[in-house]
């Protein structure tokens, strides 16, 4: 399976607590769930959220889940583009603050592998993204 936009099931509030953990991760306004929608691939139990955004931050707060480890980190779209005749969207993030969990550090490689396609995925828009071809360039940077 590939990662896919969708709004969250209530089903998966309850499995992954999402409600409290992403109000507790949500800087702007704590204890509320930013996002309604997620970029996730079931198979792989991963997936991709907004916890939260202001209007004057530059970079926003987000979460990676991945075989049962949170990661939180900010993440800026640096660029982007559309080309409407191939339906075709690029996506360029600054992502800062990611640090992979000591319990998954053998399995780094796959892990971020799967943050570039959540990422690709994701496409700027998430749910309301329509465009078919997807790509995107994921940037780590310093604090």
């Amino acid at each position: 399976m590939a990662f896919v936009n969708e709004y969250i099931q209530e089903a998966d509030y309850e499995k992954y607590d999402l409600r409290k953990i992403c109000g507790e991760h949500n800087l702007a306004h704590r204890g509320h769930m930013y996002r309604r929608d997620w970029t996730i691939d079931r198979e792989r139990e991963a997936f991709l959220i907004q916890v939260w955004t202001h209007r004057e931050a530059v970079f926003n707060g987000w979460a990676f889940y991945w075989q049962g480890e949170w990661m939180f980190f900010e993440l800026h779209v640096a660029d982007a583009w559309v080309n409407k005749i191939t339906d075709e969207r690029w996506s360029h993030y600054q992502v800062k603050g990611f640090v992979v969990p000591p319990t998954l550090k053998a399995q780094q490689e796959k892990l971020v592998a799967d943050f570039r396609s959540a990422c690709s995925a994701y496409a700027g828009g998430g749910v309301f993204c329509k465009t078919t071809h997807r790509s995107a360039t994921v940037e780590f940077i310093e604090e």
